[in-house]
């Protein structure tokens, strides 16, 4: 027992005296802990801004889709191709997997507009528009309005931290000055 103990004593002393190598810091810039976790911090923030970048344009761009499906219904002259282009920017924007509450109007629109397709001449342009808007466009605009205040909101915060990272510039350059002045009498 006393041996086992010994054994693991000394291992365990020989794995702390061992060094670390040492990361040679780039010439004239010395790495500061806190400056450190700031720029980690903004370096991820990015990487997460990137990420919802790519969900926010395809929200952006279903909305426009939709937008395009309501200008075609707008057109009744000829019905035909009014519910043919209408059918196709539904489907491009069914194809982009919206949100949910989104794809529920944009499949539900796209069942009408299958109907439509089998007698156009029939068919009742206003209530197909106001499908749209009510089924499919209102939660797109509301999801697209979401998206742009939860941004604002994020750019609110960042002026802060920007704020306060001013401030702290500030009082490490009255610091260093201070420093400097003492040093040069």
């Amino acid at each position: 027992m006393r041996r086992l103990f010994l054994i693991l004593t000394l291992a365990g002393v020989s794995a702390l005296a061992q060094t670390r190598e040492r990361v040679r810091p780039v010439p004239g810039m010395r790495i500061v802990p806190g400056a450190q976790s700031a720029e980690m911090a903004v370096k991820q923030a990015m990487e997460q801004l990137a990420a919802t970048k790519k969900s926010y344009d395809r929200d952006v761009e279903v909305l426009n889709f939709l937008r395009g499906a309501d200008d075609a219904l707008a057109d009744a002259m000829q019905p035909s191709n009014a519910i043919q282009k209408a059918y196709e920017a539904v489907e491009k924007a069914k194809g982009l997997f919206p949100e949910f509450l989104v794809m529920q109007g944009v499949i539900k629109m796209e069942r009408e507009l299958e109907s439509a397709r089998r007698s156009p001449m029939g068919a009742d342009f206003g209530r197909l528009r106001s499908i749209l808007r009510d089924e499919a466009l209102g939660p797109a605009i509301r999801l697209a309005a979401r998206n742009a205040l939860r941004l604002q909101e994020e750019t609110l915060a960042w002026t802060r931290v920007q704020e306060l990272i001013a401030a702290h510039v500030r009082a490490l350059t009255e610091v260093a000055g201070e420093s400097l002045r003492a040093a040069q009498k």
